[in-house]
């Protein structure tokens, strides 16, 4: 059977989601939070009493992967079990306090899913993207995305893209057992469609 992959997005598509879209008062000021976004251990420096506030212009519903614009995995107590045991990837689960928008810190746990390591898998003859001056190893836009199948591990169910490390990529069996789950707050996007809104406003 042809295993399938799909780009990790947050859902903007259900207006009842509650989103965060500021960094929490530690990260803000960390140097180091970028390393969030590398595929490498933070634990041994991050908080435990990280905290971020739900944006005040979004929906109230608290998703089991809490939509963001920080390019995080904030996911429930919920979802990290389903991430912790059927994944098989190497992740560091990262406690952290979320406040609604009346200022109360909720009750449900929450974790950064820090998952670990990375995958190079962009096929460059089929995919075009604009990469960053800042970094060019790093692709800062896709306008679409393929890869090259071959080179992602048989075990490989979740990976950051090494090219670009703060997208997540997710196998169609994983997704699979998230949604049997019940988990919500995320979409997992059909890899023809990824970027393609970008490629449009390009041409």
């Amino acid at each position: 059977m042809e295993l399938k992959y799909y780009p990790w997005i947050e859902n903007d598509e259900d207006d009842a989601f509650a989103w965060i879209t500021k960094d929490s008062d530690f990260l803000m000021h960390c140097m180091d939070s970028y390393l969030l976004h590398e595929g490498v251990s933070v634990k041994s420096w991050f908080p435990t009493d990280t905290v971020f506030h739900l944006d005040d212009d979004h929906g109230i519903r608290l998703a089991d992967s809490i939509p963001n614009t920080l390019h995080l995995l904030i996911v429930s107590e919920k979802l990290k079990r389903v991430l912790g045991e059927k994944s098989g990837a190497d992740i560091e689960f990262l406690p952290v306090h979320i406040r609604n928008h009346k200022g109360r810190l909720v009750q449900e746990p929450y974790f950064i899913a820090n998952i670990l390591g990375t995958v190079e898998c962009v096929d460059r003859q089929r995919s075009k993207f604009d990469t960053s001056a800042i970094r060019p190893d790093q692709v800062f836009t896709f306008f679409r995305l393929a890869l090259d199948e071959a080179k992602i591990p048989s075990d490989a169910k979740l990976f950051r893209l090494k090219e670009q490390t703060d997208l997540v990529i997710i196998r169609d069996d994983l997704a699979d057992d998230i949604f049997a789950a019940e988990c919500d707050g995320m979409i997992f996007q059909e890899m023809d469609d990824y970027g393609r809104e970008w490629g449009r406003l390009r041409e």
